[in-house]
Formats: structure tokens, sequence, C-alpha cells
């Protein structure tokens, strides 16, 4: 290694050996390849990647499960390796009991945490079982449309709309209004208002913020996971073949509002 690329390597965008980090991490079914999950593994220690993110460590767990290629190699190079490398080398070949054969993997996902569990399953085997519980996850019931329709109906103090805020909440799709004067405020728009909720939310619509702050936890959570489930599809249904012919099929499938607004072209 020169004295460049040793620089270099302090800083995980100028490190040499990036390229193959995200080969691997992106999607190694695609392309096989052991000495690049070496590289990969070596990158991710030396930027503490592992460290700051779990399932990056179980991701290379399952690497070496499922390709015995790389866990041969890895093997070869344990006992020379020395430090933070050492122990993830020797983490990766014999982990523990309760994370072995991806037994970590949720039933039912409950947090975007757990999303990232399924994708990170889904590139290493190119399998989409694991998958089909974060398209699940579009089904869930509509928790902002009820929580909006009670708040609305108690003339909530911590919850009211002046015009131009209801005209925020119309852009996102959430329109509010009253059937009669006899009945209470409710959203009268059709669709998903926990997706359209958290769309407003990334795109800094202060009503939106407005009223997911106003939200306990339990419904934050939620929205959040509803609306990393459809933001990770549609991200990875542009990646990943696989994954759009899966996003196809849930956007004709019965089943929540969001799965239609999965292929928009």
């Amino acid at each position: 290694m020169t004295e460049n690329q040793a620089s270099d390597s302090s800083c995980p965008e100028t490190d040499p050996d990036a390229r193959q980090f995200a080969e691997v991490t992106s999607g190694i079914y695609r392309r096989f390849d052991a000495e690049s999950v070496l590289i990969a593994l070596r990158y991710a220690v030396r930027h503490a990647l592992t460290a700051q993110n779990p399932a990056i460590m179980l991701m290379f767990v399952r690497i070496a499960e499922v390709y015995p290629a790389a866990r041969d190699l890895l093997q070869t190079h344990q006992s020379d390796a020395v430090g933070a490398e050492r122990q993830a080398i020797d983490l990766v070949l014999n982990p523990p009991e309760e994370i072995r054969g991806a037994s970590y993997l949720p039933e039912s996902i409950q947090s975007p945490g757990e999303m990232d569990l399924c994708w990170a399953e889904f590139l290493v085997t190119g399998k989409t079982d694991a998958i089909k519980l974060v398209v699940s996850v579009l089904d869930r019931d509509d928790e902002t449309r009820q929580f909006l329709k009670q708040k609305l109906a108690d003339d909530s103090a911590d919850l009211r709309f002046s015009e131009s805020e209801q005209a925020e909440l119309q852009h996102v799709g959430i329109g509010i209004g009253k059937l009669s004067d006899e009945l209470g405020w409710e959203v009268m728009t059709p669709g998903d208002t926990d997706l359209f909720l958290w769309l407003g939310v990334k795109d800094q619509n202060q009503c939106c913020t407005k009223v997911l702050q106003a939200m306990d936890e339990q419904r934050q959570l939620h929205v959040a996971t509803k609306g990393a489930a459809f933001w990770s599809l549609q991200a990875n249904a542009a990646q990943h073949g696989i994954i759009r012919l899966l996003c196809e099929e849930a956007a004709t499938t019965d089943g929540g509002f969001a799965r239609k607004l999965l292929i928009t072209s």
C-alpha cells in the first residue's frame, strides 16, 4: 500500500476498497467473488461500519453460511489476522447460535431496523421470502386516518388546522372536511393516509410534521415502518429486477392502497 493509499483508506468515501464493499453489500447474489468478500469485510472493520450497523456484520455471517468459497477464504486468513479484523473473522466463522441460519429474521416486521435484516437476507441470497414481509407492511391499517378522525372529533386543542394548514395537508393527499354541519371533521380523500403523512414529513411539510408529533410513539413507529417499507421497495425495485417483478405482482394483488403506488412507470 502506498502512502497515498494509506491516507485515502482513512476516509470511507476515498478508500480504494469502497467499490468492493458496495458490490458485496448491494447484492452479492448477482456476482459472487470470495476475494471481494474478504476485502469488503476488512473495509467494514477499518471504518467501524459493523459497529455502527449490526446488520452489516449479520450480512457477512450469512455470506459465510451461503457461500462455502467465502468461508474457506476467510479461514485461510484467520490465523494471520489481528485486532478488530481477527475478531470480525472469528465472529463470521463461528457466530453465536442465536444468529446462525438467519434465525434473527422476524416473523412480522415491527420496525425499520427489522426491515433492514430482511433486505440483508435478500441481498445475500437473492431470495424474496423475507421481502414479502416488507410488502405485507403496506397492508396494515391506516392509523393516521383514525387518529385524525378522533382528534378532530374531540376538537383537540393540540391539533387544530388553519385554512392554510388544511391546504398543506390537501397538497400531500390528506383532505379533511365535513359531510354536513352535524358531522365531525375527518379525512375525506381516499388512499393510505399513513403513507401520505410519511411522504409529507419526508418533504419537510410542516403540517404533516405537526400531525406526526401529536401522535404517541407507537403510532409514529407505525407510520415510519410503513413509509420505510414503501421507500425500500421502490428504491430496490430500481436496482434489482427480482424486486421489480415482486412489486409489479404486489401492485396488482389485493391489499393496502400503497401497493398500487409501488410501480409508477
